[in-house]
């Protein structure tokens, strides 16, 4: 038992997996639809191999891993068309709105483009090529037709319109529906023109067709009323040829009537009395009955008469009041155009000053841009530039200078006790100018150092003691001036006299050395050249 209920169990697995597994892989395919299956080649009637196939309504099964399944669909995708500024032939601008409603072409060799082309491709973007390719199509059909062409024979526009875009649209794998002119208009106000000229035509047409209606109105009571005067004067012709035929009936009737009597008066006066008694009745029967055909004829003329001019008068009166009504419609539409033209003249006043005064407004702008903000900005830039060009030598001396007194630093750092004598050394050239330019501009042509002869004077103490008085002033000067005593920074240092004498010879100051004990030349003031 328990055997059963397991096999049962599975088998219920296996038909549930079964069957979803068939939901997956079976695909219904709606009518608005076309399902892509891709992976399999298949061979197209003109020989091509594709790698897909298609369903076209109804249901497939999807060999899995081996096919992939994509949808898309037929539905019409409405796109609204706006062209601005399309020259027309002629060269006139317009401006188009329009509405085409295209879809994706379900026929060979069409559908193969449009699955190369959109597969996977959101409506976004096939919305937005066939729009940018219709308005190409539409400005190019624009360039062929005039704008008469355009605004009076739309349905022709849009058939070339169609012819136009076929083939691109088939090259694209779309098929266009419909396509519909929603408006046409220009901003020259070339059409409002046209219009114009066409109320203006159509309210002279309508002129002369009133004065057409109403002379042919005039005509036609001119001809009903001529003819109602001949029906008249022929009913009273009629009625005059009856009474005419009466007066011989009766005359003929008497002249048989007397000959009777007399012939009967001859044969038999019974019936001569006979006879002229039925010649009396008849005579009176005769009368009788050309009195009321003159009275039945007389009855039907003036009916005719009368039914002819009610006819006439009826004629008139239909006519005048047509010519009434065309003449107002004709007026209700001619104010209405002049109404129309005259907004439209007002509308196109106030946009053309409108956009005269933008104009205006954007020249001012750049008249003042060029004339007051360029010049002063070039100016600027330009100041900016020369102070840049000034200032980048004076920025790379300083780096300069700045880099060569870190050298030094650290070459004189390195040097230990031998740096700072290298540096005074080297520093009293420069000490020795600016004392001299700074104390009244005195130069020193030469320095005579005073020796006792004995050829042992190479030490800073001896020079130092042999100094005569204007030198140790000279010193006492600096240090008051600068609060740097030279000679005992020489002395420090062990700064030999020779080191002196070369270093002042090597900065152009001349040292006189007299081994007998001369005095050298005193400093001397520079002479005044100016």
């Amino acid at each position: 038992m328990d055997f059963f209920v397991a096999l049962i169990g599975i088998i219920g697995m296996i038909v549930i997996v079964v069957g979803m597994t068939i939901s997956r892989l079976l695909l219904i395919c709606h009518p608005n639809e076309v399902i892509i299956l891709s992976g399999r080649k298949r061979k197209l009637s003109d020989g091509t191999i594709v790698g897909y196939r298609l369903i076209r309504g109804g249901r497939a099964i999807r060999i899995p891993i081996l096919e992939k399944a994509a949808r898309m669909s037929l539905e019409a995708i409405p796109i609204e068309l706006s062209v601005k500024n399309a020259y027309s032939k002629g060269g006139i601008p317009l401006n188009v709105e329009a509405i085409a409603n295209i879809k994706i072409n379900s026929n060979e060799p069409s559908f193969g483009n449009a699955v190369e082309r959109f597969l996977g491709k959101p409506l976004t973007e096939i919305h937005k090529i066939a729009k940018d390719t219709l308005e190409g199509n539409l400005r190019g059909v624009l360039a062929t037709l005039t704008p008469e062409e355009v605004n009076e024979d739309r349905l022709k526009f849009a058939q070339s319109l169609i012819d136009e875009a076929d083939s691109d649209l088939n090259q694209l794998g779309l098929q266009l529906d419909t396509f519909k002119i929603q408006n046409v208009s220009d901003e020259a106000g070339y059409l409002d023109s046209i219009g114009r000229r066409k109320t203006a035509e159509v309210i002279s047409e309508a002129r002369r067709a009133e004065a057409i209606r109403a002379a042919e109105a005039e005509e036609t009571e001119a001809q009903s009323r001529r003819q109602a005067e001949i029906a008249k004067a022929k009913a009273e012709q009629d009625i005059k040829s009856a009474q005419i035929d009466a007066e011989k009936e009766v005359k003929t009737a008497q002249a048989i009537a007397s000959a009777a009597a007399r012939k009967a008066e001859a044969e038999q006066q019974a019936a001569a009395e006979a006879a002229e008694a039925a010649a009396q009745q008849n005579a009176e029967v005769a009368k009788a009955k050309a009195q009321q055909e003159i009275r039945t004829a007389r009855i039907q003329a003036d009916r005719e008469v009368q039914v002819n001019d009610a006819v006439a008068q009826q004629t008139i009166e239909t006519e005048k009041n047509n010519l009434r009504i065309k003449k107002a419609e004709l007026e209700r539409e001619a104010i209405i155009k002049e109404k129309e033209a005259e907004v439209a003249g007002e509308k196109a006043r106030a946009k053309y000053e409108q956009e005269m005064e933008e104009e205006r407004i954007i020249l001012q702008q750049k008249r003042l841009m060029a004339d007051v903000i360029e010049p002063a900005r070039a100016e600027k830039e330009a100041m900016e530039l020369d102070a840049q060009g000034k200032a980048a030598p004076i920025l790379e001396k300083g780096k300069a200078n700045l880099e060569i007194l870190a050298r030094m630093i650290k070459v004189y750092q390195s040097a230990e006790g031998e740096g700072e004598k290298v540096f005074m050394l080297n520093m009293l050239p420069e000490i020795v100018k600016q004392l001299t330019d700074t104390i009244n501009k005195i130069t020193i042509d030469k320095v005579s150092v005073i020796d006792s002869g004995d050829g042992k004077g190479n030490g800073v103490g001896r020079f130092i003691n042999q100094l005569p008085a204007a030198l140790i002033s000279l010193s006492e000067q600096i240090e008051n001036a600068t609060g740097v005593n030279i000679l005992s920074q020489f002395q420090k240092h062990d700064i030999s006299l020779e080191q002196l004498e070369q270093l002042l010879e090597k900065n152009g100051v001349a040292v006189n050395e007299n081994g007998g004990g001369e005095a050298g030349e005193t400093p001397k003031a520079p002479e005044n050249k100016g």
